[in-house]
């Protein structure tokens, strides 16, 4: 599978995809496709901000809002996604574990060496969105958006047996960094892209993931710093992903984790 896998052209493919599911349709068209969507992946589409037929693709679908007031943001460090908590930890040695037996390089992941030292031995959470989830993402904590990094790379899915069989998956796929200073220090949101990931947008700048060949690593910083609420919308996944969080040494006390890994998270719960 990884040799066939190597040769087909994922981020050309990726962004076609995007564009295809984004492509409004007649209505009648459409409002099949979006339910025959809705019916695969079991997405609870009363959850939904607008009626099924109100979408005029499968991509605006995905990128759906949710009702108002359904995920009341329970605290000041809250999930950002809705979707799967794969797992979380220590970051020890310089790595994060990818997935059971399997690590990666954290300088590598954030493209900063320096700036990753900040994150030796502080905290990691991994959470996963599939095709059923909402596919907007939130601030964790409260604070302000001082810095955001556009890491080009490649779109390798980010299932498991990716995780289990590529070294260094997340180091090596596109990602947007996304820095908030807070109360729980500089917390660092990596949304990190994969296939049939059209693209990654965020909400506090103009730029987009894999929408050309660049591959040099794009760094903006803040001034004046932007500020933001825990819960408050960061950017969009154009199809699925995973996000990881990173948060430097002494500001999170494992043994006070609500949650557990795996487990289906939302967004807006206390973490």
């Amino acid at each position: 599978m990884y040799r066939f896998l190597r040769y087909v052209p994922k981020n050309h493919l990726s962004r076609t995809i995007g564009h295809l599911v984004h492509a409004r349709l007649p209505r009648p068209i459409a409002r099949r496709l979006v339910r025959w969507f809705a019916n695969t992946y079991q997405i609870d589409v009363d959850a939904a901000g607008r009626e099924l037929h109100e979408y005029p693709s499968i991509g605006h679908f995905f990128i759906r809002d949710l009702r108002e007031g359904l995920r009341p943001i329970e605290s000041d460090l809250v999930s950002p996604v809705d979707g799967t908590l794969r797992n979380f930890g220590p970051v020890t040695g310089g790595r994060l574990e990818q997935i059971k037996g399997k690590t990666y390089t954290l300088a590598k992941f954030l493209g900063d060496p320096a700036n990753a030292a900040r994150y030796e031995n502080g905290t990691f959470f991994n959470l996963y969105l599939s095709p059923q989830d909402y596919h907007h993402v939130h601030s964790p904590v409260g604070g302000s958006i001082v810095r955001s990094v556009h890491i080009p790379g490649m779109l390798w899915p980010v299932n498991d047996w990716s995780l289990a069989n590529i070294e260094e998956l997340f180091s090596i796929n596109e990602r947007v960094v996304t820095y908030v200073e807070s109360n729980y220090g500089l917390v660092a949101v990596v949304m990190i892209g994969a296939t049939n990931v059209g693209k990654i947008s965020v909400v506090y700048d103009s730029f987009i993931s894999n929408v050309s060949r660049t591959r040099t690593p794009a760094t903006r910083d803040y001034s004046p710093a932007i500020p933001i609420a825990a819960g408050e919308r960061l950017g969009t996944f154009h199809m699925g992903s995973s996000v990881v969080m990173l948060f430097e040494p002494g500001r999170i006390d494992l043994r006070k984790v609500r949650l557990r890994a795996p487990q289906k998270v939302r967004y807006g719960q206390s973490v």
